[in-house]
């Protein structure tokens, strides 16, 4: 196999995972449990019942969070020259890690935690502390890894508005908006990062994956194996 023809097969190998990630993650978020409970007491129980779940859920978002990070970072080599994608790729990169850790917190460590130490203690109350820690943590990271992700895809789409077809153009427009959405929303306070704030910045997100995707798959292999200038001109 020629290194061209193992550059394109590589393009569209990411683009395929971009796409398949983009569908995937939203639908993975509507089986993401929430605790139920009059009080502090029965919502930690629930933490421990719905544990196992959650485990399965966050496991499933980090391995779409490394797909989509690796297809990226293989996408950034073929635009090595354009310092929009450079520096996108670098902050989503801070994101995606900052994101993998609130998965592992929420998805691992709060219910390991609560099947270890509830059999241990006389009252339930008394594992809150640790808990609020923990989900601290979590948001803290969560909203790191929106704000690194979403400002990667912005300067992303920038470099997309410079390329030529409808396609890169809808692809960056729509990057630019979701990626402002996300980033306006939470530091304003707008979306907050529970279920419902986290599922929007999925889907938000979500859309540029594929439409990135499918515009890799679309191109022919001398663009999809191209990289870019900073003025916007493709170079084999």
């Amino acid at each position: 196999m020629t290194t061209t023809s193992s550059r394109a097969t590589g393009a569209v190998l990411s683009g395929v995972l971009l796409i398949a990630s983009g569908v995937l993650a939203p639908l993975i978020m509507i089986f993401h449990p929430t605790a139920q409970g009059g009080d502090m007491a029965s919502r930690l129980t629930s933490l421990t019942e719905i544990s196992a779940l959650s485990r399965h859920v966050h496991l499933a978002m980090i391995m779409c969070i490394v797909a989509l990070w690796l297809s990226l970072a293989h996408l950034a080599r073929r635009w090595q020259d354009n310092g929009w994608v450079w520096t996108a790729i670098r902050v989503y990169a801070l994101g995606a890690a900052a994101m993998l850790g609130a998965a592992l917190i929420s998805g691992f460590l709060i219910g390991d935690y609560l099947q270890r130490v509830l059999p241990l203690i006389p009252r339930t109350e008394g594992a809150l502390p640790s808990v609020l820690l923990a989900f601290s943590a979590n948001q803290v990271l969560a909203g790191f890894g929106t704000l690194g992700m979403s400002a990667g895809i912005v300067l992303w789409s920038i470099a997309m508005l410079r390329q030529a077809g409808p396609l890169a153009t809808t692809c960056g427009a729509c990057g630019a908006i979701a990626g402002l959405l996300c980033l306006i929303g939470y530091a304003t306070g707008l979306i907050s990062l529970d279920v419902p704030g986290m599922t929007f910045v999925v889907v938000a997100q979500s859309l540029w994956y594929c439409l990135l995707g499918l515009w890799v798959l679309r191109a022919s292999p001398g663009v999809a194996t191209a990289t870019s200038t900073d003025d916007g001109h493709r170079v084999s």
